[in-house]
């Protein structure tokens, strides 16, 4: 028995310096915790480098270093009073190696263009906020485009340690028929930033409850960087966004082709005495038209055909000598045969020359357009 004791006393009296230091260790870190601060962390992980609360305190210090304590809204509500009255933006704050900051994201301001996106960067210093960089980064192609505003919810994410600020806007024409929805990242940590759009025209109904609705493409085919993470979540999500209607291929082409058309010949219907024709490609739904219309028109050099399609009067010719399908005339189609001008019929008066005739009330008038010349008479 006497042994027995003995020995527990010397198991006692072994463990009593482990256990005084794991005493030790506890209240160092209580107190450390009490009154968290750079110094206070490294010098708990100086003295106790492979405790128990090694990681704890590490998380604490990465959080200290490079956590933001401000969330989105506090963000906004800080970078309000540096912007300009009822502009139009939205904020991340962001702390990195213990300096705050906040980048504010803006779609208008002094000198700024739609093609543009504005950020503002504030940062915290000694006597609080102040006014740092301001960058005005290229986004979107805004041709035709008039105006622009937020849209949908802004978001804010993490990939592997790096924080985004996601936001989307939208951008109309003057008429509004022409929109463009663009999904937008920005990374303050490394200043990255990246735009994917999808352009078309506005399809939205009275009585649908989206915010808008469009019939268009998105320009992914022209993006670069596609093997970053975050620019694939944008063109993803633009897939998957149920607001936007992709147009197939051949459609696609078609408007593409008339919109060209109509651009470069904008007094077609009016003065123009000479026009430019486009070569349209095999997969546009015109060429699968011209195939299947009914009543083409023959000459000795081309085959032509008067097709409504898409909203459009268009007249597509097909060059015999060169197996080329043309976009050779394009106008908006006639909605009343009373009141509006329309476009009846095409024949050939020689081999290169077709005439238009149309009906336009109790009136009727004819225009002539050489194939070959691109020259038009109006009579």
């Amino acid at each position: 028995m006497r042994k027995f004791l003995m020995a527990a006393l010397a198991l006692l009296l072994a463990a009593a310096p482990l256990s005084a230091q794991k005493r030790a260790e506890t209240r160092l870190y209580q107190k450390t915790l009490s009154k968290p601060s750079l110094e206070a962390f490294d010098k708990f992980l100086k003295k106790y480098p492979s405790s128990v609360y090694a990681e704890d305190i590490l998380a604490r210090k990465d959080t200290l270093l490079n956590i933001s304590p401000y969330d989105v809204m506090q963000a906004a509500a800080i970078a309000k009073d540096f912007l300009p009255a009822g502009a139009q933006f939205h904020a991340l704050a962001d702390r990195r190696e213990a300096v705050d900051r906040i980048y504010a994201v803006c779609l208008d301001g002094e000198g700024l263009g739609l093609d543009q996106v504005r950020i503002v960067t504030l940062e915290h210093g000694a006597d609080g906020w102040a006014p740092g960089s301001t960058y005005d980064a290229p986004s979107t192609d805004a041709g035709g485009m008039a105006v622009r505003s937020f849209v949908d919810s802004t978001a804010v994410f993490s990939i592997r340690g790096t924080r985004y600020l996601r936001f989307n806007y939208l951008m109309r024409s003057a008429d509004g028929t022409e929109q463009t929805y663009v999904a937008a990242t920005y990374a303050p940590q490394t200043d990255e930033f990246g735009a994917a759009s999808f352009r078309g025209k506005n399809i939205l109904k009275e009585t649908e409850t989206l915010p808008y609705h469009i019939s268009g493409r998105s320009d992914e085919a022209l993006l670069s960087g596609l093997d970053r993470p975050w620019m694939r979540l944008m063109v993803e999500d633009l897939r998957k966004n149920p607001a936007l209607e992709a147009i197939p291929d051949n459609y696609w082409l078609t408007d593409a082709a008339i919109q060209w058309w109509l651009e470069q010949n904008p007094d077609a219907l009016t003065s123009a005495t000479h026009l430019k024709f486009n070569i349209l490609q095999e997969a546009s739904s015109l060429v699968e038209e011209f195939r299947s219309a009914k009543g083409k028109k023959n000459s000795s050099k081309y085959t032509a055909a008067l097709i409504d399609h898409r909203g459009y009067t268009v007249i597509v010719v097909y060059q015999k000598a060169s197996s080329d399908y043309v976009l050779a005339w394009a106008e908006p189609e006639c909605q009343d045969h009373y009141r509006d001008r329309l476009l009846n019929s095409i024949a050939f008066d020689d081999a290169n020359t077709l005439a238009l005739s149309y009906y336009h009330g109790n009136r009727t008038f004819k225009y002539r357009l050489n194939l070959t010349s691109k020259n038009l008479r109006r009579k």
